[in-house]
């Protein structure tokens, strides 16, 4: 939900396809190269840790780590499922403005 959200928003406030797909591009390559898979979170600076919170992909992986090689259940699970469940509320509804507004 958190994904599509942000496909969502960028597409809404993209004019082309041609925008929307380098911005998807300038958005998805942080997000993937600063979520944790190829360095550890925990290891970033601080201010990059600050501004990765509203990184859905961070919480995906941390979820997928946790139920692999820990065997989470989903009680153990849920303050990852917050955020997540968050950013796609706020992206969906900021999409969904923006594209009826343009739509009037």
């Amino acid at each position: 939900m958190a994904a599509v959200g942000l496909g969502l928003f960028v597409s809404s406030i993209s004019k082309t396809m041609q925008q929307a797909m380098l911005y998807a591009f300038l958005l998805v390559m942080p997000f993937a190269l600063l979520s944790g898979f190829t360095t550890p979170f925990s290891s970033m600076p601080d201010a990059l840790q600050t501004v990765m919170v509203v990184n859905p992909l961070r919480y995906a992986l941390d979820i997928t780590k946790r139920v692999y090689l820990e065997g989470a259940g989903f009680a153990t699970l849920v303050p990852d499922f917050v955020p997540l469940i968050i950013i796609g509320f706020v992206t969906l509804s900021g999409a969904a403005w923006l594209f009826r507004r343009r739509l009037a």
